[in-house]
């Protein structure tokens, strides 16, 4: 390249003539809006419904569809009014790549019994505590679980005529609940 082709109206007098100078090729309108509210140099947090469980951080866990929070209540697994009695935060943890998810005031893990009912029972993460979280484009997360070689929903099943939160299969087009996870 020769500079004698440049116009000099670009060129700065420095002590290194061969580097070349201009304004900044970013107009002042292409700032990123992305962001929203999130400094990421300063450290605050996102306040979106696409965050999503990391392992070391604890959260409540919230139904989009319902507004209810995740809730250990009486030794159950319930999802209940926010301001409700019983136990809402969870802390993400890590086993194997598979996420869990424990109750901070029981020590028990989220996971589920031999019918697939959701149950807060076990003091270690094993198979029936794994967790593998999918975000939606539409906003918020479903929580899968393992069931044989395949990924299951967590919904809503009827039981003897009672809701129970569930693994559930998704034939018939049920794709479970879709959840927001906010840090605390």
């Amino acid at each position: 390249m020769s500079l004698n082709l440049l116009d000099p109206g670009l060129v700065q007098n420095n002590r290194d003539d061969s580097t070349v100078y201009s304004e900044a090729a970013t107009p002042p309108e292409s700032i990123d809006t992305f962001l929203g509210d999130r400094d990421t140099l300063n450290g605050t947090e996102p306040s979106s419904p696409f965050l999503v469980p990391w392992p070391g951080s604890t959260f409540i866990i919230r139904s989009v569809s319902s507004g209810k929070l995740l809730t250990l209540l009486d030794g159950q697994l319930v999802l209940a009014q926010p301001g409700s009695q019983g136990s809402i935060h969870w802390a993400c943890i890590e086993t194997k790549g598979w996420l869990g998810f424990r109750n901070v005031v029981s020590g028990r893990l989220l996971g589920h019994d031999a019918k697939g009912n959701l149950t807060c029972s076990a003091s270690r993460q094993q198979g029936w505590e794994n967790f593998c979280v999918r975000m939606r484009p539409e906003g918020g997360c479903v929580l899968l679980m393992t069931h044989y070689e395949r990924l299951w929903h967590v919904g809503i099943k009827v039981e003897q005529g009672q809701d129970r939160l569930a693994k559930v299969g998704n034939e018939g087009g049920n794709d479970g609940i879709v959840w927001e996870f906010s840090k605390i």
